[in-house]
Order: structure tokens, then C-alpha cells, then sequence
């Protein structure tokens, strides 16, 4: 077996290994420490470990496994994270600057306060996140093709974003700035959207769900279709007849 500290000391890039059975502390200063270079970890295990503070700037994480890792306060500056599960992961106030996500596990992730730069979230499972309160003006990630279902967004500052094939069902988006925001073929489908401001945003490319006679005071400010505008008449017990 694998002495997973020796394989950290012995280069800079390091496959298969199993890390969550060595001390979490000795883990994050050989992290720490590294090469000279950015870490490559390829399907490694990190599952639970605690890495808060730990600095992987510039890293790539091809398939890795993190469930339930704690990475608060960590720097992933430029990180890649390619595949694998980062699900449950504690990513409180961390920098995640310039990162790229693709086809990563983030069910319940929680990234609350992190620093999101142009950070990207590509066909990504992002059930649960927590991402609530982001008001920072560079909170400027994408989220393109994800699905965000039951994530929490209240308060957040979206204001202009272009989401593309964005899951947001039953997601809380209460209060959050969606002025100016543009969807293509993304889901609202049981989204909360109390108090959301939703002047000027663009909602014809949504799944707007189950019309009710409280969505047009929901919607208010928004542009729809002409096919969404006749299911809200049709809710509110209007007749809709073309000339």
C-alpha cells in the first residue's frame, strides 16, 4: 500500500492515493510545501480531511474524491477541478479566483463568503449549495449548464448574468438582485422568488413551472413570452383568444 505522506514527498504530481488515512495537518503542510510547481492530483481521496487554509494555487484535481472536505479559508487561485466530488465540501471564505469547475460533484457544497473572480461552474451538480448573501461586486462566476436545484441564493447580487441550461428548481432565490438577468433554456420551476427584483430580466428561455395567481405580482418588472404571458392570464381566469 501506498504510504500516502511519501507520496506527496516524492513529486509534485500524485495518482491513486488513498489521503484520508494520514494526519490531515501533515497532509496540508507537504500541500503547503510542494515543488515548486502546481499540485496534480489525479483520483486521490480526501474524503472529511480537514485542509482549511491550505494554498493549491494553480492545481489541477483530475476525478478527485473530497466529499465533506473543510477547505475554509483555502487558496484556490487558478485551481482545476475536472470530474470527481467535492459534495458537502466547506469552502467557507475560500479563494477560488480565476478556478474552473467541469463535471464536478458540489451537492451541498457550501460557499458561503467565498471569493468567486471569475471563477466557472461547467455541467456541474451543484444540488444544496449553499452560495447566499454573495453581494461582492467581483462575484462574477458562471454556472453554465448546471444543475443548482434547492441551492440557496437569497440576497445575492445577480444582477445582468447570462445563465445557460441552469437547473434552478425549487432553488431559494428570495430577495436576490435578478435585474437584467437573461435565461436560456433554464428551469424556475418552484423557485422562490419572493422580494426578488426582476426588472428588465429576460425570462423567456425559462421553465417557469406551475403558473399561479401570485405570479404576475412575483414576476413583476420581468419579460416573458407571449405564450408565458397567456399562462398568467389564463391563472388569474383570464380568457385568452387571438384576433
Amino acid at each position: 500500500m501506498t504510504d500516502p505522506l511519501a507520496a506527496l514527498d516524492a513529486g509534485l504530481e500524485v495518482a491513486d492515493v488513498d489521503l484520508t488515512t494520514a494526519d490531515a495537518e501533515r497532509v496540508r503542510e507537504r500541500l503547503d510545501r510542494g515543488h515548486g510547481a502546481p499540485w496534480v492530483l489525479r483520483r486521490c481521496v480526501l474524503d472529511e480531511l480537514d485542509l482549511s487554509g491550505v494554498d493549491l494555487t494553480g492545481a489541477t484535481l483530475d476525478r478527485v474524491r473530497a466529499a465533506d472536505v473543510r477547505l475554509r479559508g483555502a487558496v484556490l487561485d487558478g485551481v482545476r477541478v475536472d470530474g470527481g466530488s467535492l459534495a458537502g465540501a466547506d469552502l467557507l471564505d475560500a479563494d477560488l479566483t480565476d478556478a474552473a469547475f467541469t463535471g464536478v460533484d458540489l451537492s451541498r457544497a457550501r460557499l458561503v463568503g467565498a471569493h468567486l473572480t471569475d471563477t466557472a461552474f461547467r455541467d456541474c451538480r451543484m444540488v444544496g449549495a449553499d452560495l447566499s448573501g454573495l453581494r461582492d461586486l467581483a462575484v462574477t462566476f458562471t454556472v453554465d449548464g448546471c444543475s443548482l436545484a434547492l441551492a440557496r441564493l437569497a440576497d445575492a447580487h445577480l444582477r445582468g448574468w447570462r445563465l445557460d441550461r441552469v437547473d434552478l428548481s425549487d432553488a431559494d432565490l428570495s430577495g436576490a438582485d435578478l435585474r437584467d438577468v437573461v435565461l436560456t433554456d433554464s428551469k424556475l420551476r418552484g423557485t422562490d422568488l419572493r422580494h426578488a427584483r426582476l426588472t428588465g430580466a429576460d425570462l423567456r428561455g425559462a421553465d417557469l413551472g406551475e403558473i399561479t395567481p401570485e405570479t404576475p405580482a412575483v414576476l413583476r418588472g420581468a419579460i416573458v413570452s407571449a405564450e408565458q404571458a397567456a399562462d398568467v392570464c389564463r391563472a388569474l381566469g383570464l380568457q385568452v383568444v387571438s384576433r
